[in-house]
Order: C-alpha cells, then sequence, then structure tokens
C-alpha cells in the first residue's frame, strides 16, 4: 500500500525542520510565497521560485543582480548591474573622468619632451622626469621668492636673478668666472642708480683687481666722482706710461692740510717735466718759509733756467732776505755773454746802497770794457747830481794806467772850476798852465805839466822848440812828453825832448807832414823825480 493513499495529500506524520516524517513537495507557487516551513522544494520548482524569492538588489537592499555586459560596465550608467574585473578595468578607463586640479579622475604621465616643454597642466612627473626637469630647468623665481639651499649650484648660458640676493660663502671661496669662458662678467650695469661695495676694512681684508692686455678702465660721469683712499699706503705702478689728465678743473697732488712731503721722481734715472709749450701755459712754483731748493743736492750736473727763443723773459726777485749768487773758488761767471744789442744794467734806478764788484782779498783782475770792439765806458756820466768818483784810492802802492799810447790814442781830462789834482804819495802835484799865444817857451811849476799853444804855426817839414822850465825837476829826472789836439793831423806830429839842465828841459814839436798845421796844441809832460 503506498506511503499516502492519495497523491496530493498525506495524513500521516509530517516532517518538520525538527523532526523526521512525511514531507510535501511545494508546488510552484507555495515556493513562489517562500512562507511554508513543512514543504521541500524541487530544483526545478526552485529555480522558478528563486526569481520571486529573491529580489532585485538595489543600492539599499541586498538582492540578485546581474552582470552587465561590457558595454554596460565601460559606460557605468546603471547601479543595479554587477561588474567583472575585466569590466571594472574598463570602466575605470572609459568611465572616469579625465583629472585636474578639483576633479579625481584619470591622468597621464608625462614624457621627456612633454616634461621640459613645462607647457601642459594635466600630465603627472615621475621622479625619472623630474630628472629631466632638473637637468633642463624653466626660469626660477617667476612667483613668490623663498629660500633655497643648496651646496653646488651651477648653470650654463644666461642665468637671471631678480630682487635682492645673500650669497654667504661660511669659509669656501665665492668665485665669478672661474672658467675659462670669454664672456662678460657684468655688475650693476643696469639704468638705476645703485651703490656697489666691494670687500670691507676688516682685519686682513684685501681686494685684488686684475686685468689682461684689454686694460681697465673707470669711469664716472655728470658730479660724480671717484675717490681712492688708503689707510696705509696708495701705490701706483705701471711698466708703460702713467697719464693723469682733467677736462674741466684742476689736477691738484697734495692740495689738503697735512704736513708730509711730496717727492716726485725721486730715485732712477729719470727726465722729469714740468709744464708744456702750448699756449699761454705757466708753471707756478710756490713755497711757504721753507727753502725753495733746486738742484742744490751735492751732485755736479747744468742747471738752466730760461732759453733765448723770441721774447723769453726770466724775472728772479728778492726782498729783504738778500740774493745771493755763489760758486767755488774756479767758478767762472758769465752774464750777457751772447748779448750784442741788449742792455745789461745792474742796480736800480734809485738805489742808495754800495754796489761791489771785485772787492777781493787775493789777486784778481777786474775787466770793464776790455773786449776788442769800439767800446764806450761811461762812469759816473749822470749829470743831475755830484759824483764822486774814486779810483785805486786805497792807500797802497797802486799803479794806475790810463789809457795808452798807440796810434790816435787821447786822453782828455776835464775839470770845472774845482780843477784838477794829481798827486803821487806827495810826488806828483799838476797844475796845469796855459799860454794863448805861440810860444817858443812854456813855464810849468809842477812835476806834472799841461800846457796849451794857441794859434800854433807849423810850416811843412818844420820844427818849434819850447824850453819848459820846472822848479823841481832835478839832474837824471824822467820826463814824457805827447802833444795832441790837432785832429786828424796828430800823425804827422813828432814830439822829442832835451834835458839840458836841473829845473828845465826843452820840447821840439815837428810836423812831418806836406802842410803846414795851424791851431792849437796840447803839449802834456809827465816829469818823474830822480
Amino acid at each position: 500500500m503506498p506511503k499516502n493513499s492519495r497523491s496530493t495529500s498525506y495524513t500521516g506524520r509530517k516532517a518538520t525542520q525538527n523532526r523526521s516524517g512525511e514531507i510535501k513537495y511545494a508546488t510552484e507557487t507555495q515556493a513562489k510565497a517562500g512562507n511554508r516551513t513543512d514543504l521541500a522544494i524541487s530544483p526545478k520548482t526552485l529555480d522558478q521560485a528563486a526569481e520571486s524569492l529573491v529580489s532585485d538588489a538595489s543600492e539599499t537592499v541586498k538582492g540578485k543582480i546581474r552582470i552587465g555586459t561590457a558595454a554596460e560596465q565601460a559606460a557605468g550608467l546603471s547601479a543595479l548591474i554587477a561588474v567583472t574585473p575585466t569590466g571594472l578595468a574598463a570602466m575605470a578607463i572609459a568611465g572616469a573622468p579625465d583629472w585636474s586640479e578639483t576633479v579625481k579622475g584619470i591622468g597621464q604621465i608625462s614624457t621627456t619632451a612633454e616634461t621640459v616643454a613645462y607647457a601642459l597642466d594635466t600630465v603627472a612627473i615621475t621622479p625619472s622626469k623630474l630628472g629631466d626637469a632638473f637637468a633642463a630647468p624653466a626660469a626660477l623665481g617667476s612667483g613668490t621668492p623663498a629660500a633655497v639651499a643648496a651646496t653646488t649650484l651651477s648653470a650654463t648660458g644666461l642665468a637671471t636673478l631678480g630682487a635682492s640676493a645673500t650669497i654667504v660663502t661660511g669659509a669656501v671661496a665665492l668665485s665669478l668666472g672661474a672658467d675659462a669662458s670669454t664672456g662678460a662678467i657684468n655688475m650693476g650695469t643696469g639704468a638705476g642708480a645703485r651703490v656697489l661695495t666691494f670687500g670691507n676694512i676688516t682685519g686682513a681684508t684685501q681686494v685684488v683687481i686684475n686685468s689682461g692686455t684689454a686694460g681697465m678702465t673707470f669711469t664716472s660721469t655728470g658730479a660724480g666722482d671717484i675717490s681712492l683712499v688708503g689707510g696705509d699706503k696708495v701705490n701706483l705702478d705701471a711698466a708703460g706710461t702713467v697719464e693723469l689728465n682733467s677736462s674741466a678743473g684742476a689736477i691738484s697732488i697734495g692740495n689738503d692740510d697735512i704736513d708730509q712731503a711730496i717727492n716726485l721722481g725721486t730715485d732712477g734715472e729719470r727726465t722729469i717735466t714740468i709744464g708744456s709749450s702750448n699756449g699761454a701755459a705757466s708753471v707756478v712754483v710756490d713755497c711757504g718759509t721753507g727753502a725753495l731748493n733746486i738742484g742744490t743736492n751735492a751732485i755736479a750736473h747744468s742747471l738752466t733756467l730760461g732759453n733765448v727763443t723770441g721774447a723769453t723773459a726770466v724775472n728772479v726777485n728778492v726782498g729783504t732776505g738778500n740774493f745771493a749768487l755763489d760758486g767755488v773758488a774756479g767758478t767762472t761767471y758769465d752774464i750777457g755773454a751772447a748779448t750784442t744789442t741788449g742792455t745789461i744794467t745792474i742796480g736800480g734806478t734809485a738805489q742808495t746802497g754800495t754796489m761791489t764788484i771785485g772787492d777781493s782779498s787775493g789777486i784778481n783782475i777786474v775787466q770793464i770794457g776790455s773786449g776788442e770792439g769800439a767800446t764806450t765806458v761811461n762812469i759816473a756820466g749822470g749829470a743831475t747830481a755830484a759824483k764822486v768818483v774814486n779810483i785805486a784810492v786805497g792807500a797802497v802802492a797802486n799803479v794806475v794806467t790810463i789809457g795808452s799810447a798807440s796810434g790816435a790814442a787821447s786822453l782828455d781830462l776835464v775839470s770845472g772850476t774845482g780843477g784838477i789834482t794829481i798827486s803821487a804819495a806827495g810826488i806828483v802835484d799838476m797844475v796845469p798852465a796855459t799860454s794863448t799865444a805861440a810860444a817858443a817857451t812854456g813855464t810849468v811849476n809842477a812835476n806834472v805839466g799841461v800846457t796849451t799853444h794857441t794859434g800854433l804855426t807849423t810850416a811843412a817839414a818844420a820844427s818849434q822848440v819850447f824850453t819848459i822850465t820846472n822848479s823841481v825837476c832835478g839832474v837824471g829826472s824822467a820826463i814824457q812828453v805827447s802833444a795832441s789836439n790837432l785832429g786828424a793831423n796828430d800823425a804827422q806830429m813828432t814830439v822829442t825832448r832835451v834835458t839840458p839842465g836841473a829845473g828845465t828841459f826843452d820840447v821840439t814839436l815837428t810836423n812831418n807832414g806836406a802842410a803846414a798845421l795851424n791851431g792849437d796844441v796840447i803839449i802834456t809832460f809827465w816829469i818823474i823825480a830822480a
């Protein structure tokens, strides 16, 4: 007998979740209702009921879900489909947005070219590409500057720094342009008004500036001054020319109030030139109460002052400190040695002091007008005030010679009412005696006499004898006689003398010419006692 008399029902012990018994398969409707615990579900019914028993899943409810197609997954438009790993990758690439500074999304790693172009703002730079960027960096400091610390900073090409910059070296050197390149190094060359400071005055700080064959130039414009100040020495040395010029002002050396010496060319064999010969150029050498010494060192050399060109003038002035021109024992002094038509004046026009020439204790010669030319020597020739002329008046045995016996040489002694006195230590006194008519005799009572005969007539080749009487003329006295005042006929007249006895002598005047002599004749004689 079957377990159940009817296939659609059972009346026996029923099976539950807690006990065994008879069990009935649920219909599709019962299975879909999902509220019975005493029914069994066949695989087919379960498949049919599962669609009803399990609800669709949502964002808030668990349930069954469908795997989306590849297109659905890539589109990413439904929240009720399942995504496979493959679909997930497709959806991440195709469905996610491109990233930006404000949106999350997918992005691209930059290439080296994109990295060093510094143009894109939507790509990522990897550590490798960061190295490429530093190898070819963009301009630095275009934004807000910040501190940079680096052990080594290197640049090729043009490097530009803006705003202020402070470089601290520590204990190592700071080198600019230390390579062998030929590019220029410019500092402060912009148009701004700048103050450039190099170095400091602390301790052993030193500033060294070197230059090659292109030279070195310091330029200041406008009212800007160039000042060079040394706390110790300032040395300026050059292998070539040293030039110091000024285009608009004076060149001053030692013009501050410091009591220190100024030395020019004090060593080496140098030629020192001061001043120029251009136009109205002049040289002024001043000094205070100290001495002005030129060529006073103990070395034999020539000292030339002035020249003989054109209107060149040399003025040497002196005050109450006097003027001295001196040399050594054998020195020769030439004043105006080359002068021919010029004038040499010694002494002032209103001088009251003494002018001394040849005031020597030794044996010397003083020559005045002793040259070979037809010189006229004027002594005390002024006519305003009376002069006193003394020649060899010293109380010694002077030998004085005036005039000569050569040719037509003559000697005129002219005196006014004061007379003429010629003395020789009491031996010779000359008192002039004259005769106003031609006479055969004349008398002179002096050791030296002058007799003038007026209207003398001497025929050609004829003679006249004059007897001269002198009260002090003794036997053996030396007598010198000369005659003059016949003008051009002096050369044809001969004067001879005879000494007949003490106190008298004869003078014979002979006319050696072919014509008679008419006029005055002056017979001059000197008697030197025996």
